[in-house]
């Protein structure tokens, strides 16, 4: 009986690593190169930021994985007083290709401005190489609106992405056309940019912008233009599963004269499986 309670112990010692081995990554055991290519995917989600600043990206977002930043905005220019802003958003992949964007934010045209985006990558089945999306979003710019203040002020945004990488290299390009929903049937043209480098594992830098023309509606924005823009240098910095970025450079977004001011965008934001 002793010999048989000894068998059973031994035998019971060399299972167990197996079964703990099996249960801690059963993806490894049926399909190693499935495993590595989860663990890889897992590890670079923090660097696969939908948009910073001002420019979608055509990947999106890993599958699975959510994500929250909170932002902070600031504008300074000459003849007007100072606008501060700021707010935060929430994105998610609930299946690959498809990613989904809910912001909402006090602009710098001082208005409570929420929206909803979605992002589907056409093309592309990896983070190297070149991609291709699609972006449809709905956004709000301002309550309280027209004569009687009793407006809502929105507008649906369809748009064509494309991003590149290889090689720590980044290039975002985005081409959007957004029509209002009012009465007025304001409808505007946009170009976004954003470019730059992988320098070391935990710093990226480069650059973001984006220009906006008038393209039938009423034609003038209120510091007179048919176009506005914002653009600058960014630097994003990668710590884990949390990441810090700032975007700064000259605006003519918000601003109530023909004049150049600044802008800032600080935001801090992080990736959970």
């Amino acid at each position: 009986m002793k010999n048989v309670r000894m068998l059973l112990v031994s035998t019971s010692l060399c299972l167990l690593p197996k079964v703990v081995f099996a249960q801690s990554t059963p993806g490894a055991l049926d399909d190693p190169a499935l495993g590595a290519q989860s663990a890889s995917e897992r590890s670079a989600a923090p660097r696969e930021i939908p948009i910073v600043a001002y420019t979608y990206s055509a990947y999106g977002t890993a599958a699975k994985t959510m994500g929250v930043q909170a932002y902070g905005l600031g504008l300074v220019a000459s003849g007007q007083d100072r606008v501060l802003g700021g707010g935060g958003a929430v994105w998610g992949s609930p299946v690959d290709r498809l990613t989904l964007i809910a912001d909402a934010q006090r602009s710098l045209m001082r208005e409570f401005s929420p929206s909803v985006a979605a992002i589907a990558r056409l093309y592309g089945g990896g983070r190297e190489g070149f991609s291709l999306g699609a972006l449809g979003k709905y956004k709000i710019d301002g309550f309280a609106s027209g004569p009687t203040h009793d407006e809502i002020e929105s507008e649906m945004e369809v748009g064509v992405l494309a991003s590149y990488r290889a090689s720590g290299w980044y290039l975002d390009a985005n081409l959007i056309a957004g029509r209002g929903l009012g009465d007025e049937g304001e409808t505007d043209g946009e170009g976004r940019l954003r470019a730059g480098r992988d320098v070391g594992s935990w710093v990226r830098l480069g650059f973001d912008g984006q220009i906006r023309s008038r393209l039938a509606g009423p034609r003038y924005l209120p510091n007179g233009r048919t176009w506005d823009f914002a653009a600058g240098p960014q630097v994003v910095a990668f710590v884990d599963r949390f990441y810090g970025s700032m975007t700064a450079g000259p605006t003519t977004v918000g601003l109530l004269s023909t004049d150049v001011g600044w802008s800032a965008m600080l935001s801090i934001g992080g990736v959970a499986f």
